[in-house]
């Protein structure tokens, strides 16, 4: 009874599948980030010192474009970037931009020979916006508007592929298709772990806007190598049996409102999993986001102006600085979908992004198909390799009214994840539902959540 409970949160989890994601991870020791980029420090690392973190000098002004001087007479340190000037004596806690003088709480000072100053202090002081990310112990600064400035006119490519896009969202689109999936996890660790298998397909059918789709899910589940295994194991019980006479067909309604900023969630299969089956579940992602920093409704002006460079903008005026992963990202999509960055090939323009990290490869490619001047059609592509083995495959392309999709995941030892199918739009005079009818059962999943771990600290 537990593996088929567990199972039905898989397929839960599974109604996820076609929201982005990024993976993060955790780095050692102090780490400054600018722009998306490590800082290198070859002869001096970063230092903590009372809850504020110090780096030499001279890295982190001349990584912001500063001129650099030192006067040894005065022990006066000076940086200059266009028409912002700052200077501080060492040891005092005073820095003076622009002749105003500005007093801070932290000092610069000298170890082993080097010069140290509060890189809080001293990034701010040229404009540049500080956060900390605690859980890589990262230093994170965005120099946001001299990117806005370098960024300027870069996008016309994208702009095209904007224009393609509105024809798919700004009058409601009926959706339809089906999804082919395969998928295990691992239930239990080491040699007593067992594979859970599912298989099966889902049938879409609903309707997209601009600002709201809604859709139902139709899965049809294949639970014969399930019912195998739990059988094999002596786990199967008649309870497993009527379980999943009522598992291998269902459906799930989904609304997603970008307007409210709020996504709705309802199945008979979170009954199975011990929840409501027959309430909404909802997530508001402004309360989301706003843990984060960032705006929705900002964001949303961006891609509602037809233009990717304002979208960009949007991004980077929104951007939190207190997540090293998440900047990294916008900086590696920033610099992906610059003219620059699109290669000719044949009628198509081709951007490529490669990046290695410590053995693992990712790579994220763009391809717009064009028809003269005009984008007909893209495909994206993602995949992440450690060494030869893929751990992430996907590819979504759309060409005209139909699109594929296909996405594979292995996690060796944990799950693995197969998901192919298609789509296609044609107009209607239907429009999406915004939000569940009056009078339904809304639960909010932020909420429960909090509830939950409250229940589990008291």
């Amino acid at each position: 009874m537990r593996k088929m409970k567990q199972l039905c949160l898989l397929m839960v989890l599974l109604a996820f599948a076609f929201l982005p994601a990024a993976a993060f991870a955790d780095e050692a020791g102090i780490g400054v980030q600018l722009n998306g980029d490590a800082l290198q420090f070859t002869d001096a690392a970063p230092v903590m010192e009372d809850n504020r973190v110090y780096v030499p000098f001279r890295a982190v002004f001349e990584a912001l474009n500063a001129d650099v001087a030192y006067d040894q007479a005065s022990n006066t340190i000076t940086a200059e970037k266009g028409d912002t000037k700052v200077s501080f004596v060492i040891g005092n806690t005073e820095i003076t931009v622009n002749d105003k003088a500005v007093s801070t709480d932290a000092a610069s000072f000298v170890r082993d020979g080097r010069t140290y100053v509060p890189v809080r202090f001293a990034a701010q002081s040229l404009g540049a916006t500080v956060g900390w990310d605690s859980n890589s112990k990262t230093v994170v600064m965005l120099d946001k508007a001299a990117l806005q400035e370098s960024l300027k006119g870069q996008f016309t490519l994208m702009d095209k592929f904007m224009t393609y896009s509105e024809a798919y969202s700004k009058a409601p689109m009926a959706v339809k298709g089906t999804m082919k999936f395969d998928m295990k996890m691992a239930d239990g660790s080491g040699e007593d772990a067992v594979m859970i298998p599912v298989s099966g397909d889902m049938v879409i059918d609903g309707i997209n806007s601009a600002e709201v789709a809604s859709m139902n899910m139709a899965m049809t589940l294949n639970l014969d190598e399930l019912k195998a295994a739990l059988e094999k194991a002596g786990e199967w019980t008649e309870e497993d049996e009527t379980m999943m006479a009522q598992m291998k067909e269902f459906d799930m309604d989904v609304i997603m409102n970008i307007k409210t900023g709020k996504m709705y969630m309802k199945s008979e299969l979170f009954g199975m999993a011990d929840m409501d089956g027959n309430a909404w579940y909802m997530m508001d992602l402004n309360a989301l986001l706003a843990g984060t920093g960032m705006d929705l409704q900002a964001l949303l002006e961006g891609v509602n102006s037809g233009s990717y460079e304002d979208y960009m903008m949007a991004l980077l005026d929104t951007m939190p600085v207190n997540d090293a992963a998440g900047c990294a990202v916008l900086m590696q999509t920033i610099e992906q979908y610059q003219d620059k960055n699109f290669q000719k090939s044949g009628n198509n323009y081709v951007s490529t992004i490669k990046d290695e990290t410590e053995g693992v490869v990712s790579t994220m490619r763009m391809t717009l198909n064009m028809d003269g001047d005009k984008v007909i059609g893209y495909a994206q592509e993602m995949s992440v390799y450690m060494g030869t083995a893929p751990l992430m495959t996907m590819k979504a392309a759309q060409k005209g009214n139909d699109v594929t999709m296909d996405m594979s995941m292995n996690m060796e030892g944990m799950m693995t994840m197969n998901l192919s199918g298609d789509m296609t739009y044609s107009a209607t005079t239907e429009k999406p539902q915004g939000a569940p009818a009056s009078g339904e059962t809304v639960i909010d999943l932020l909420q429960m959540a909090n509830e939950e771990l409250a229940k589990a600290a008291a």
